[in-house]
């Protein structure tokens, strides 16, 4: 498991303060994006394996994860601003639409999402993610992408039925976020098939079951605990509701694959 950021460096006392109140600016306005302040569940949050963060974030339950760092959703943040811009000037000096971006989709009327691109010529959805080199590695695996990047982009496929538009193939475009070239990029695609409905069903439906419980932690008739949870280091990492000490002291967050030695 991955632990608490570093102390921030500089050349002097004065370039370490600095460096803390550089970060602080930061970490601020991160906390304060428009994705971070996003009050409903969208499309890449209903394909997470783990209940209990789904049903939390339901619930409301406030953010207790003082360990994950900002900068990696910024960045990624950063290079979809920038992708989209290419994309549309794409379009203008190709004169043609081939590539929409940003747009809002509608899957299940309770579950809007933005889908990163589709591709009009291909009848593709693409969403970019901008990976570390851990997470790269995965999605490059014979495994594959982790599920719940797939079933974000089912849902946005559906969404994209819903609107009118072809969808034969989803594609997950995954960009090196540390490295010094492009050369790391990779593709991961998949034609789409009637079981796409099917899968979608289910998710919905198990998002029915979550949306439940999380009514009921926010009632007070469950505690967040209770619900079943997925530990994984990565997941467990940037899941809001994180808090290894919870495993050692009693008090709120999920303490995630942290296991207290006293505890089986």
């Amino acid at each position: 498991m991955r632990t608490a950021p570093h102390a921030l460096e500089g050349n002097s006392a004065w370039a370490q303060r600095y460096a803390r109140e550089l970060r602080g600016v930061i970490t601020r306005q991160a906390g304060f994006a428009p994705r971070s302040q996003q009050a409903h569940l969208g499309p890449s949050e209903l394909g997470e394996e783990c209940d209990r963060q789904v049903a939390a974030k339901f619930a409301a339950v406030t953010r207790t994860n003082h360990v994950s760092d900002p900068w990696p959703s910024i960045v990624g943040t950063a290079v979809h601003s920038w992708l989209a811009q290419a994309f549309n000037d794409d379009n203008l000096r190709e004169n043609l639409l081939r590539w929409v971006t940003e747009v809002t989709v509608t899957p299940h009327e309770d579950y809007p999402g933005h889908a990163d691109l589709y591709d009009a010529v291909e009848a593709a959805v693409i969403d970019h993610k901008v990976l570390g080199p851990t997470s790269l590695a995965k999605v490059k695996s014979e495994a594959g992408p982790p599920r719940r990047y797939v079933i974000q982009l089912l849902l946005y496929a559906a969404g994209f039925r819903a609107l009118g538009l072809p969808v034969r193939r989803i594609a997950l475009a995954a960009y090196p976020r540390t490295a010094a070239t492009l050369d790391g990029m990779y593709v991961w695609e998949r034609e789409c098939g009637p079981e796409d409905e099917e899968i979608v069903a289910e998710v919905l439906a198990r998002t029915e079951i979550r949306r439940m419980l999380g009514a009921e932690i926010a009632a007070g008739r469950m505690a967040m605990l209770d619900v079943p949870a997925s530990p994984d280091d990565d997941a467990c990492f940037f899941c809001p509701f994180y808090r290894p000490q919870s495993a050692y002291f009693p008090g709120p967050g999920c303490p995630g694959t942290v296991v207290h030695p006293g505890r089986v």
